[in-house]
């Protein structure tokens, strides 16, 4: 029986390597977002805890709703689909992205509702749900003149960290989880022992990313010390990682991988450096996850 639902279940091993990996970004979270605010006296301790415990709950709760759409409504007589279902980690994701004063009336109705539609929509359609949430958050709350990526502390200062290396470390301004490139690396080497995540992506983004940093560092549009404060603030290495790499809004073809990342890296690093856009990152994203059947023709020979 055991072996048998294993062998039914196979992506159920390579999801919790997901969240394995997204689980030194959470503890780092709660860290900067949580205790440390909790130790300037700005929130209180049970309130630090809900950079810990809304992730889990989150994870959980999209389960339930999972388990609910595939025998309730499907009608499906077992639960493999609930169980090697990938939402929990990606609406997990949704969370990271928000800012740390978020409010949960808010984020959390926009993830439900993304979950519900796209359960009706066509599987053809490559839909990056991270950065189709991201994109309506920012939307939402810049038009409630509430958008904020600084955690409960950061709003009381009146200056925030530059110092690259802090950056690296994760303690400068940005979203609850996208912050620590450190965090982000520990995260992408756990995924590396994934056959099923997909590598290149995040390496190709990286590197065609950088070879435009330094192009624009020769060019003049951006000295070097801001090109690495916009990184490590920007939180490019946690999206690179976590949300360009998305198995359900990527190219199944190697080749059109390849193609995919060179354009998310370019793009991102001209929006981030020279418009100073974070948010372009998730809309290149999004824009390149639904060309997606597009990418899956540049099959080459080799593959």
């Amino acid at each position: 029986m055991k072996n048998g639902f294993i062998k039914k279940n196979k992506i159920l091993g390579i999801n919790m390597l997901y969240l394995l990996g997204l689980l030194p970004v959470i503890i780092f979270s709660y860290y900067k977002n949580g205790f440390m605010v909790f130790k300037s006296g700005e929130l209180s301790f049970f309130l630090s805890l809900q950079y810990l415990v809304i992730p889990i709950i989150i994870i959980l709760l999209s389960y339930v709703f999972e388990t609910y759409y595939y025998l309730g409504i499907k009608k499906e007589e077992n639960t493999n689909n609930v169980v090697n279902s990938i939402v929990p980690y990606m609406n997990a994701l949704c969370y990271l992205v928000c800012g740390p004063a978020n409010k949960l009336y808010i984020t959390i109705p926009i993830i439900v509702v993304i979950d519900v539609l796209l359960k009706f929509i066509d599987t053809k359609v490559a839909v990056n749900r991270v950065a189709l949430f991201k994109c309506i958050l920012f939307g939402l709350l810049t038009l409630l003149s509430t958008y904020t990526n600084a955690n409960y502390h950061e709003l009381t200062l009146n200056s925030s960290v530059t110092d690259p290396s802090s950056l690296f470390l994760g303690m400068g301004v940005g979203e609850i989880g996208t912050t620590s490139t450190l965090c982000a690396l520990i995260g992408f080497i756990v995924l590396m022992f994934n056959t099923y995540y997909k590598k290149e992506i995040p390496i190709v983004c990286v590197i065609s990313y950088a070879l435009v940093g330094i192009l624009l560092y020769f060019a003049g549009v951006v000295k070097f010390n801001e090109l690495l404060i916009n990184t490590f603030t920007s939180g490019f290495m946690f999206v690179a990682i976590f949300v360009a790499s998305l198995s359900t809004a990527t190219p199944v073809v190697r080749s059109g991988r390849v193609i995919y990342a060179l354009l998310v890296g370019i793009l991102s690093a001209v929006m981030i450096n020279v418009f100073n856009f974070n948010l372009g990152m998730y809309i290149v994203i999004l824009v390149c996850g639904l060309l997606t059947p597009l990418f899956n023709k540049f099959k080459l020979s080799i593959e």
